[in-house]
């Protein structure tokens, strides 16, 4: 008899401690992002990279409205100048999930191209645009808009990358009826215009 008590009193309590967990909440287990996006930035840091390990004559045409003006630069200038479209890419890396992918194949031109385009109509970087080799599945061409606006003033970067050859970054800025624009055209690898 005392050990059916003892049994009956160990099964109450085993069922008050259970009964008394509350209920239970199952943890939110985080979802991997299995969105895939082209690595942009390993692109222009690959590209960086290209220039760097060899000796071409590289080029800076600078353009302000309509006067222009080119001299051959240093590496270490062209890195400074090719580190403002990586550093558009790395920002863009840590919030690509705000921009909607498209892709499709353009048979004209033996290539795919993707498009970035914001969801947020408020984000600076706007767009990009790559332009792949259909075969290779390696950048030709890289297109990037961003647009913002600073009071009165309205802002447009708009950067331009061919792989292997150049880049160029064209950045505008308009208020009420004035305009003002710039443009800085980099490039190697390419015969000297006589």
């Amino acid at each position: 008899m005392c050990r059916n008590f003892l049994s009956f009193i160990l099964i109450l309590a085993g069922l008050f401690s259970f009964c008394n967990e509350g209920p239970r909440q199952n943890k939110a287990i985080p979802v991997a992002d299995t969105a895939k996006y082209y690595p942009c930035a390993d692109f222009i840091r690959e590209q960086i990279r290209f220039v760097d390990l060899r000796n071409f004559d590289i080029r800076r045409t600078i353009t302000v409205d309509s006067r222009k003006d080119s001299s051959g630069i240093t590496k270490e200038a062209f890195v400074q100048l090719a580190n403002g479209v990586l550093s558009v890419l790395e920002n863009w890396n840590k919030q690509k999930n705000l921009y909607k992918e498209t892709v499709f194949q353009d048979l004209s031109t033996n290539s795919y191209t993707i498009n970035y385009t914001a969801i947020d109509p408020d984000s600076k970087l706007q767009r990009i645009d790559i332009l792949l080799n259909d075969e290779t599945n390696t950048i030709k061409r890289m297109f990037l808009r961003e647009n913002w606006k600073l009071n009165d003033t309205v802002y447009t970067n708009q950067f331009s990358w061919i792989a292997d050859e150049g880049f160029q970054i064209v950045s505008a800025k308009k208020y009420q009826d004035f305009s003002h624009s710039q443009t800085i055209a980099v490039d190697w690898n390419k015969p000297l215009e006589k």
